[in-house]
């Protein structure tokens, strides 16, 4: 694809709209030979527990980024808000992450009526390996840049990420 210097914000727009597509397309080829058995493997048992259908797959890894970022366990109500969906789907994801045994339930230490969400140690050992995959392959792709490309391409990403933040916030505070 090539970029031209007096595009507009729209074509612009658009031309990172054909890339997102591609990055869709490319996503089941990015998982190398090495780590597709041990991710076949959990997704088989994430199927298998009849828990979780196709549909649910993006919202598992959220879930469990969000579990793997949170300092202190949610409860399912607030595991749903985060997520943006009903406490019935919430529900229903980590029950097939808990038979999975990626995550389980934890009884509140200071109120034993409240039940909250956590990874359990398989689920972060998953989520670590998955983690640093997912480094070792940007490092791969990273290789194609020079130093400075490499700090340009973090600084405007990043930039960019910012600003989808910003525009969430106006977004929910609206």
């Amino acid at each position: 694809m090539e970029i031209n210097p007096m595009s507009t914000t729209q074509d612009i727009a658009d031309q990172f709209v054909e890339i997102i597509q591609g990055f869709v397309q490319l996503r089941p080829k990015l998982i190398t030979p090495e780590h597709a058995p041990h991710f076949s493997q959990q997704m088989e048992s994430l199927k298998n527990s009849g828990m979780v259908n196709f549909e649910d797959r993006p919202l598992l890894f959220r879930t469990l980024i969000l579990l793997s970022r949170s300092k202190t366990p949610p409860t399912m109500g607030e595991l749903s808000g985060e997520l943006g969906i009903p406490l019935s789907s919430a529900t229903r994801i980590v029950d097939g992450l808990v038979n999975a045994n990626l995550l389980e339930r934890v009884n509140d230490p200071l109120d034993r009526r409240v039940v909250r969400i956590q990874m359990s140690e398989y689920g972060k050992q998953f989520s670590q390996t998955a983690t640093d995959h997912i480094k070792q392959h940007i490092t791969r792709l990273l290789g194609s840049f020079s130093p400075a490309e490499q700090e340009q391409l973090l600084h405007l990403v990043t930039k960019l990420f910012r600003s989808m933040e910003a525009e969430s916030k106006n977004v929910i505070s609206s």
